[in-house]
């Protein structure tokens, strides 16, 4: 049996973005990146309004639900795989381990200065520019700024709902990744996931700015870590229940 890397994307990206980290993953391992509707695959659906829309989309593509799982998610997609996470523990199929990178808890969200930038698209095309994760020539195209704004509005849209829900504690492993240049998302917002997990593994630090996952292998090779450890575990939960020998009737 396989074991399952679902990576949720950030505001404005699409699975695309993590389908070089295939490369990285562990032989028995399948990395899954669903697309939300309205990005990359699926640019023609309109984007769903909610957090709780989104989930509920997502839970379907995340394959067999009998196979582990680590559950990782990058900025809004940190929010996302928290809420998919919560609503895996509600079904009785909780990830093995959630990894949160590049995203505080939604309470050191600005609600308000997210619904701002998602009214107002030169301002918001400014933020992504300032980020650098997408190229200038991309920016500087009308159609392509068309096309990037639908699905970024949308989601600056969800982070604003998600600044003003309460954060339930998390009773999986919770590991949280950040940037040293982050200035978005700061190590000490990333760090303040400590308070709302049941099983906190820490916090690790990364060279680079709020896409440092991109910047080289690292994140990729980690999450192949976690992914190892749940095969091992798997296959030493597999070899201790054929090893149970049926208790003697009575006579």
């Amino acid at each position: 049996m396989n074991v399952r890397v679902v990576c949720l994307p950030y505001a404005g990206g699409s699975a695309h973005a993590y389908r070089p980290w295939s490369a990285h993953m562990p032989r028995a391992c399948e990395l899954i990146a669903p697309e939300l509707p309205g990005h990359g695959r699926r640019i023609a659906e309109a984007p769903h309004a909610g957090v709780a829309r989104v989930v509920e989309d997502v839970l379907p593509r995340l394959g067999d639900p009998t196979a582990p799982m680590i559950l990782f998610g990058h900025s809004m997609g940190g929010l996302l795989a928290h809420e998919v996470c919560h609503r895996l523990c509600e079904l009785g199929t909780p990830p093995k381990a959630l990894v949160i990178s590049a995203m505080g808890p939604g309470e050191l969200l600005d609600a308000h200065a997210n619904h701002a930038l998602a009214d107002n698209p030169d301002a918001l095309l400014d933020h992504v520019a300032r980020l650098g994760a997408t190229p200038d020539e991309v920016l500087a195209h009308p159609q392509m700024r068309a096309l990037v704004l639908r699905p970024l509005r949308a989601d600056m849209r969800l982070l604003a709902e998600a600044g003003t829900a309460p954060n339930r504690p998390v009773t999986v492993p919770l590991y949280a990744l950040a940037g040293e240049q982050d200035v978005v998302h700061p190590p000490s917002h990333v760090a303040a996931w400590q308070h709302h997990a049941r099983h906190w593994k820490g916090l690790r630090l990364f060279t680079g700015g709020h896409f440092f996952p991109w910047q080289d292998d690292a994140v990729p090779r980690f999450l192949a870590g976690l992914a190892r450890t749940a095969l091992a575990e798997h296959a030493v939960a597999g070899e201790q229940t054929q090893g149970l020998s049926p208790l003697p009737r009575p006579s």
